[in-house]
This record gives structure tokens, sequence and C-alpha cells, in this order.
């Protein structure tokens, strides 16, 4: 799961992003196919790749952009109904976190989308990126159902050059735009 999150950064990273401005531009965005929508404070750069999650082989959509010293992404993969969505959760989050060498991690209060599953979290997190500058994050998990098959999203901001009151502020509008049908 380190890879796949190591991958996703990397990815966002080498593309350079450079359709997004300096100063944040909220637009609606989805990932394809699926019916989440949601919004990024600048224009977005998307992908699918197949990761091994909960031991099969997904699709996994990325959208994400960097505007304001922060990277923005939203993952999502669909997955049988039968997965236990926790433990994906639970997985998927431990990842993330060992990923950017959390030092600093408390859950978060947060309303998930209305017809979002059981189970969602967020946190704060504070720790470092790949090339060893100080991150603060923002992240969510969430699953909901789509026909017969599980959605599961992962949405995080990763910061620097923030202050915790200013962090909260800008990554709030994004974690917060999440809508399901």
């Amino acid at each position: 799961m380190s890879k796949l999150l190591f991958t996703v950064i990397t990815l966002l990273g080498l593309l350079g992003l450079p359709a997004c401005q300096p100063s944040l531009n909220w637009r609606a965005s989805q990932l394809e196919g699926s019916a989440l929508r949601f919004e990024l404070p600048c224009k977005p750069d998307k992908t699918v790749r197949t990761v091994s999650m909960a031991g099969q082989a997904l699709e996994l959509a990325v959208a994400g952009c960097e505007a304001e010293d922060a990277v923005w992404a939203v993952m999502s993969t669909q997955a049988p109904a039968s997965v236990d969505r926790n433990e994906l959760i639970k997985g998927w989050r431990q990842a993330t976190l060992q990923n950017m060498r959390a030092t600093e991690v408390q859950e978060a209060t947060w309303t998930p989308p209305k017809s979002a599953l059981e189970g969602a979290v967020r946190v704060l997190a504070k720790g470092t990126g790949p090339n060893g500058q100080a991150l603060i994050a923002h992240a969510v998990w969430f699953s909901h159902l789509e026909g017969s098959q599980l959605r599961m999203v992962h949405a995080v901001v990763y910061q620097n050059k923030v202050k915790k009151s200013q962090s909260q502020q800008s990554a709030d509008p994004f974690i917060e735009s999440f809508k399901l049908p």
C-alpha cells in the first residue's frame, strides 16, 4: 500500500501540474466512472492505474493538482461489496501515514457525505515529504455503495510552509466538498 501512495505522490510531483495557478481557483470535478463529486482548488491532472489492494488488482483513479504550496489529491477504487471496508481503510490510512513519516496524528471531527458507509475517518498529521520537507496532511477515507460494488475514497491535502490554523482553513472547503448521489 505504501508503494501505491508513494507512486501517487511521485506521479503528481512529476507531472509538474503546469495548469495550476498559484492562487486557489475552486472548480467542480469528478473521477471517471464514479458518481462522487468534489471540488479542487486548481485544474486537476487525472490518471488511472492498476494497484494491489485487499489482495486484488483494482483500478485506482486519481485526480490531483498543486496550488499554494500544497498537493490536493483524490483517489478512488471500486471493490466487491464483500471486501472488509474497515480493514481496507485501516490499511490505506496506515500506508499514507507511513509514507509521509507521520510523527503526530490526530483524528479530526468530520461529517462524511450523506450516503457514506460507517467507518469514515479524518486525520490531521504532521510528517515529512519525499524531499524531507515538513508537511501537514489533512486526509479522509470513506466508502459508499455504487450498485453492487463498494467505492473506496481517499482524499488528502499535503501542505508545507503553512501554519496549522491556515492549513485547516484551506483544507476544509476541499474535505467538505464531497457529494454523493
